[in-house]
């Protein structure tokens, strides 16, 4: 495969720390993001409009494509649902077209594990389960799964989707329980949360989850058009207050039993296929990983 990847949502969180792995390995690394522009070294582009896309390097032969751009998480639009599912969607699909016009043979989409819906919380989450988003974001990401895997087998692409759990570390700028839980430490200050004291979060550090893109941007091949990412078995958010007050003293932390609107209640989640097929583990742990947040936070301050 070429080393010339191109990475969607380069501007992002996710995306960019992606895009900084890739070109530490020695990939081209061509970044994109509706937010880029000027002097950014990302290309700005919306990837809604396919004739903006396709104009993008064309003398350039990409060899894999790292898909992150989108609007991410339910908590982001909920008042326009058809914003959040339209951009997604169609950001998608003119991705996949370019793919296909362009001879790129390796595509990977970072989906999200909100896909699979509420699940019984006893029960283990594998690839295999029936999925039943809940929000409009989760269905926009069902959507780009399955035109993905459409894509893939009428058009001979190598393609695989990374169900990514909550991504938390250095650089995140939208919601946060962990991150709100270390500044409050921080700033010396006690933090009620009303919600998830008996709900189970999945938590993955940022470096895994790049970690993870870009070994599916390298497999040899994919048994599974999915892949669960994810840290752990899961934390009530009451044993992530407990995690945090260790690494970051401070006032107590009071989390509530009600249940998180933005989350589904999940069972713990299954990364064998990921570890089969990708050869990828989670390297931090959640200390660890509360560790490098706090230590980001604090030289951001």
């Amino acid at each position: 495969m070429t080393k010339a990847v191109l990475v969607t949502g380069a501007a992002g969180f996710v995306g960019s720390r992606t895009a900084e792995i890739l070109q530490k390995e020695g990939y081209d690394v061509t970044r994109v993001d509706i937010a880029g522009g000027e002097g950014s070294g990302v290309l700005a582009c919306d990837l809604c409009d396919l004739e903006e896309l396709l104009r993008i390097e064309s003398g350039k032969g990409f060899g894999a494509i790292v898909h992150c751009g989108a609007i991410s998480g339910p908590a982001l639009h909920r008042d326009d649902p058809s914003r959040v599912a339209g951009a997604n969607t169609t950001g998608t699909l003119n991705l996949l077209e370019f793919a296909r016009r362009r001879f790129v043979s390796r595509f990977i989409f970072a989906s999200s594990a909100s896909v699979y819906g509420a699940t019984p919380p006893d029960l283990e989450v594998s690839e295999e389960r029936a999925l039943h988003p809940s929000t409009p974001y989760a269905a926009s990401k069902v959507a780009g799964e399955a035109l993905l895997e459409a894509y893939c087998r009428q058009y001979d692409m190598s393609g695989a989707s990374l169900r990514i759990a909550a991504v938390y570390g250095p650089g995140r700028r939208t919601p946060c329980f962990i991150r709100d839980m270390i500044v409050a430490g921080l700033e010396n200050r006690p933090l009620s949360l009303a919600i998830g004291g008996r709900q189970r979060y999945h938590y993955v550090h940022i470096d895994d989850v790049a970690a993870a893109l870009r070994a599916a941007v390298t497999a040899p091949s994919f048994g599974s058009p999915a892949y669960t990412i994810a840290a752990d078995r899961g934390f009530t958010l009451q044993e992530v207050a407990q995690e945090v007050r260790k690494v970051v003293p401070g006032p107590p932390i009071t989390v509530g039993p009600a249940l998180d609107p933005l989350s589904d209640p999940q069972g713990p989640y299954s990364i064998e296929a990921a570890l089969r097929d990708l050869d990828w583990r989670p390297a931090i742990d959640l200390p660890t990983g509360i560790r490098s947040y706090a230590d980001g936070l604090l030289q951001r301050s």
